[in-house]
């Protein structure tokens, strides 16, 4: 394989001669990406144990340089005396070396290098490559001045160093991905037998075109362009990036930044998640944030809507907005974007910003190359194509033996007839079941029920009998009635679990029903030694009952009509009183004015002497008169 395919390859600059050989991987080679991690595992475990060794060897060298007491062996500097020494030991760069050398287990970095990188991760860590809303919060705005600590810069960095070893590590056809059914990468391989190499590309891409389709070639004329889109934490980056020329720089036709103080701190989620959880809060950090999410959506939205030409011919259109960032971007009037339309990115983000919408449409359009044992691929794939086999097997077994445990044989000694009846009682439908009971007098309805001739699902133990079931159904006295006396059922069988029919009866009416039959026919049964009724119920006893039930109702109404009587007397006499306060009240503020006093006849009416008055006091006289006359219609109305 030429030098040339070993680098970085673009999807739209793929090499004709290996883009005609090209052809996707079968799709059961997942055993061979297993093996091919575990391989990976043994290999990092060597590289961590290298790095192990080289860290000995550091030391070691620091106590054989030790005789030199001015120097710095970890920033490999030297000092004219010891003050200068101190002095260098109390600095950001030399701590930050220090963790570097701890945690990222890399070289050290010269001074004009440590404040470059305090320099980028700054403006990383304010917002979005620099260009900040002018509308951001007091608070947001003094942490953006303050350098982030020590700790911060190299925890961003080791999660980037992170990042960038797993790029590489594909880049160098080291690291081989599991490849499973929903990837989010197709795979493809060339037919020569000693090829190795396997190389993935986007699923993304080959939905509506080929490989072939994808190439610079088939669009020459043809302006070609891609918009990115990404919005999270309050954080907007999106930008139009001309494909053609972002072959080997990513060239961008519009771009557009920016950050709105959205993400309640230290707690994580946006004020309108909160307010919809816990409720609205009244903090002025509440409704600082409130505020920026509506600024937010309509600058969002702004910048959709002005983007809308480029968005329409763009060739993809790749949205990230997870959660509620959603509602921002798609279903609202006049909304630009389609949620059917647009294609989620396929891969973990980082903070929405100008660099990270470079990278992500870098790293869509690299294709993926891995180096694959083609032997060991054949041999995990007949092992696991085998432990498919077994696993499918034991399945089967597993499943069959469910069904037949599951499987509930059915008597075929059950009496259909009975099992109909049994129905009828308990749907509770009198006249239905005696006419059946009428066309089918050999069912056993004097005593217990056969177990044999009835379905599994009944409850012998509490109802052994048709009389029991019946009583227990509620509001069927008339069908109890019926079996005592025409089918001579017996109320004196006692089920198992220690209760006779009368017993288990669900209802007042079905009780009496039993006490009736005990009156009218006291010989038949032992109705109190084995049946367990109380008494017999006759009809003057029934009337008896009815007018002591009727009386007491009476007595009931009388005593509510004497509550009311005595409410409304209160009531009234609350009123009266409630009148002389207001009266009371009245001669007050009028002796306080030098106003003649109210006299009130015995009949409640107010005269006064007006002979002596003055047209003044005979007009406010008047007025008050007419004011009190209103008032008291008012009442009468109420």
């Amino acid at each position: 394989m030429s030098q040339k395919r070993q680098q970085h390859i673009s999807v739209f600059e793929i090499p004709e001669d290996l883009l005609a050989q090209l052809e996707p991987v079968e799709k059961d080679t997942e055993a061979v990406w297993s093996l091919a991690a575990e391989n990976q595992e043994q290999q990092n475990d060597d590289v961590v144990n290298s790095k192990a060794l080289e860290r000995l060897q550091i030391q070691e060298d620091r106590l054989a340089n030790q005789d030199n007491e001015l120097t710095c062996n970890t920033c490999a500097i030297e000092f004219q005396d010891r003050g200068e020494q101190r002095q260098h030991f109390s600095t950001d760069w030399h701590r930050y070396n220090i963790k570097r050398k701890v945690v990222l287990d890399a070289k050290p970095v010269t001074l004009p290098e440590f404040e470059a990188i305090l320099t980028d991760l700054t403006e990383s860590i304010s917002g979005s490559e620099g260009d900040y809303s002018e509308d951001e919060d007091e608070e947001e705005g003094e942490k953006s001045e303050k350098r982030p600590d020590l700790d911060s810069i190299v925890d961003r960095q080791k999660q980037r160093q992170e990042q960038e070893e797993k790029l590489a590590n594909e880049a160098k056809q080291i690291v081989l991905p599991v490849m499973k059914k929903h990837s989010a990468l197709a795979w493809f391989k060339t037919p020569e037998k000693d090829a190795s190499s396997h190389y993935g590309i986007y699923r993304h891409l080959l939905q509506n075109s080929t490989l072939a389709q994808l190439q610079r070639s088939q669009h020459k004329g043809k302006k070609r362009t891609w918009t990115i889109i990404m919005l999270g934490g309050g954080h907007f980056a999106g930008c139009v990036i001309d494909v053609d020329a972002s072959i080997s720089d990513v060239k961008l036709i519009q771009h557009k930044t920016f950050h709105r103080y959205t993400t309640r701190r230290k707690q994580g989620g946006s004020q309108s998640a909160n307010d919809n959880a816990k409720g609205a809060a009244n903090s002025a950090g509440a409704q600082i944030r409130r505020y920026n999410e509506q600024l937010l959506q309509q600058q969002v939205r702004a910048v959709l809507s002005q983007w809308h030409q480029y968005i329409a011919q763009s060739e993809m259109v790749l949205v990230h907005a997870p959660s509620g960032n959603r509602k921002l971007v798609y279903n609202y009037e006049g909304a630009v974007l389609d949620a059917n339309q647009v294609r989620s990115i396929p891969f973990a983000t980082r903070r929405p910003t100008l660099s990270e919408l470079k990278r992500v449409f870098t790293e869509m359009t690299t294709v993926k190359q891995i180096q694959v044992d083609e032997q060991a691929m054949e041999t995990c794939k007949q092992k696991w194509i085998e432990k498919e086999k077994k696993a499918k097997c034991l399945l089967e077994r597993s499943t069959m033996a469910a069904k037949k445990a599951a499987v509930v044989v059915k008597k075929d000694t059950v009496n259909p007839h009975l099992e109909k009846l049994l129905n009828l009682v308990r749907q509770n439908k009198t006249s239905v079941t005696l006419g059946y009971l009428e066309k089918h007098m050999d069912l056993p309805v004097r005593g217990r029920m056969p177990a044999e001739e009835v379905p599994d699902d009944e409850d012998l133990y509490h109802y052994p009998t048709l009389l029991h079931v019946a009583a227990n159904t509620g509001g069927a006295a008339d069908l109890v009635k019926a079996l005592l006396i025409q089918y001579d059922a017996d109320p004196t069988v006692i089920s198992d679990a220690g209760k006779t029919a009368y017993e288990v009866s669900k209802d007042k009416e079905t009780r009496n029903a039993f006490r009736r039959c005990m009156c009218d026919y006291p010989d038949k049964w032992r109705w109190l030694e084995d049946g367990r009724v109380p008494s017999p119920l006759t009809e003057q006893q029934e009337l008896d009952q009815l007018a002591k039930e009727k009386k007491k109702q009476a007595k009931e109404q009388e005593k509510k009509r004497l509550l009311d009587i005595e409410r409304q007397k209160m009531e009234a006499a609350k009123e009266a009183k409630e009148e002389e306060a207001r009266f009371e009240k009245l001669q007050a503020a009028r002796a306080k004015s030098n106003m003649m006093p109210i006299v009130r006849r015995l009949g409640g009416d107010s005269v006064m002497n007006t002979a002596n008055m003055t047209p003044e006091a005979r007009m406010r006289l008047e007025r008050e008169k007419r004011a009190r006359a209103a008032e008291d219609r008012l009442k009468r109305l109420q």
